[in-house]
């Protein structure tokens, strides 16, 4: 089967049309959220929430309307929360209160590190990685794609390209160096997620970020 890149999205989709487009999702549910195991799979599929949901047919519009825009540039669909914590992070530093900033934003989940903080307590320190990642709908949102090891989580950093397309394009809408997202953004408030879920973590910030137990 031909590839779906950002030449021959647009052409395809279009030709196999929004029945097609659907079935390409109901297909690719993964085999645990079918009820894998054994009875009847139209039944499992009749139970499947993810199939009942009355907005997927909008969801499934917003993807690929999403991925159909590349003028001034290919967007992404973690567009939108990239950029709104980049334009957060642009008003904190211009006004000195980064650092305050991190610290507000890591206590107001608080009640949540200590959820995953019994977890981790229960099932071992990597719990705490799939708590900041890809067991958060927040993480898998905004992270292309996490690639998961024991005690190591590795994903392509959404803020480089989403920093450089604004610079590009509407200049003076960032002063902040992308340096800057890494160290008083990134590390601070997963350091401080760890702290509160009671593990210690190794990160290494870059154009693939990894964080690791330490």
């Amino acid at each position: 089967m031909t590839d779906l890149n950002r030449r021959n999205f647009a052409k395809q989709t279009a030709t196999w049309g929004g029945a097609a487009l659907t079935l390409l999702t109901f297909f690719n549910v993964p085999r645990v959220a079918w009820g894998a195991g054994p009875g009847n799979p139209l039944q499992a599929i009749k139970e499947n929430p993810f199939l009942q949901r009355e907005d997927l047919s909008d969801a499934l519009k917003s993807l690929y309307m999403t991925y159909d825009s590349t003028s001034p540039y290919p967007h992404k669909f973690n567009d939108v929360i990239s950029k709104g914590q980049l334009e957060s992070l642009e008003f904190f530093i211009s006004k000195g209160l980064v650092k305050e900033y991190a610290e507000h934003y890591v206590s107001t989940m608080g009640p949540v590190l200590q959820r995953v903080k019994q977890i981790v307590e229960k099932e071992g320190p990597d719990k705490g990685l799939w708590g900041m990642f890809e067991g958060t709908s927040c993480g898998y949102q905004l992270f292309e794609r996490i690639n998961v090891k024991p005690g190591e989580r590795s994903f392509p950093c959404p803020y480089k390209p989403a920093l450089e397309n604004c610079k590009k394009w509407l200049p003076n809408r960032f002063t902040m160096e992308w340096q800057d997202v890494c160290s008083k953004w990134c590390t601070q408030t997963w350091t401080g997620f760890a702290q509160g879920m009671g593990i210690k973590i190794a990160i290494q910030p870059g154009e693939i970020c990894t964080v690791k137990l330490a």
